[in-house]
């Protein structure tokens, strides 16, 4: 089955470094790639924005031969012309990071793309990564993590790369000689953490046996541990509740809160298939 995947492109360093994502993997594995571009109603930009889609074609014509190329030129809202594109099985896109306040406001779109998506949406930043790195997948014990997991597994698998299990415990261990009862139920917390990760860990192994497979527990936030764990990780995965990222917009999500600090491509998935998912 080929691979359809949506690529968002403006030109910008970012959707340059998403262009280049998307090139590699359809080296690897056979792919339909759509180029996207929202065009200005300014002649100028339309022109230019012309211009960089067919450089973006020529790019994945050279650089993954036999690859599938199709240009759409669309008008209008960002969101509403995505919303009206055929079903993919993949949505790439890039990502502005690093100054606070403008990486913040730019990562209003990329929010807005991932929590209308019935399909995995990749954000990858502007920069190199190290592509024989880890995946790094976000565990998470209410069950959102279960297909992001095995998202991350399938990367691993086709890449040829370790899999990296992050559980970002926030149980603290109380050290006050007198709560010996709290530490207690601490404890055993943690033990129902480690013991539901390591069940993660050896279901990956039989469903994927030729993937490297680890898990890690660190006590900590789930953003700031993945965020440090980016650094050494050729593509994050968490899974998200795409409502409770919605709330998450003004609270803060894992998503958002990664999004403009990232260092390496994210993969968000969400924990609900397509076929049986109403929130779009």
């Amino acid at each position: 089955m080929v691979e359809r995947i949506l690529l968002g492109y403006d030109g910008t360093p970012a959707a340059v470094s998403a262009l280049h994502w998307v090139a590699a993997r359809a080296a690897r594995e056979v792919a339909a790639v759509d180029v996207v571009t929202v065009l200005s109603r300014f002649t100028r930009e339309r022109k230019l924005a012309l211009e960089q889609l067919n450089d973006a074609e020529m790019y994945l014509r050279e650089n993954a031969p036999g690859v599938g190329v199709e240009l759409h030129r669309l008008e209008g809202g960002v969101i509403e012309s995505l919303s009206g594109m055929p079903d993919s099985d993949l949505v790439v896109v890039g990502v502005n990071t690093g100054h606070v306040v403008h990486a913040i406001a730019a990562g209003a779109l990329p929010l807005r793309i991932i929590t209308t998506s019935r399909s995995p949406v990749v954000l990858v930043p502007s920069g190199g990564v190290d592509t024989t790195a880890p995946v790094t997948v976000g565990f998470s014990p209410d069950g959102s993590s279960s297909r992001a997991i095995a998202f991350a597994a399938d990367e691993a698998d086709a890449a040829g790369l370790p899999l990296r299990l992050v559980y970002a415990s926030q149980v603290a261990l109380p050290t006050s000689p007198g709560r010996v009862a709290l530490r207690v139920n601490a404890e055993e917390e943690v033990a129902t953490h480690h013991n539901a990760l390591h069940i993660a860990s050896a279901t990956v192994v039989g469903t994927h046996p030729h993937v490297e497979v680890s898990g890690e527990v660190v006590q900590d936030e789930p953003a700031a541990a993945l965020l440090r764990y980016a650094l050494r990780s050729s593509l994050v995965v968490i899974g998200t509740h795409r409502q409770r990222m919605v709330d998450g917009l003004v609270g803060g999500s894992v998503a958002h809160r990664l999004l403009w600090r990232i260092t390496c491509p994210l993969a968000v998935v969400g924990a609900i298939p397509p076929a049986d998912s109403d929130d779009r």
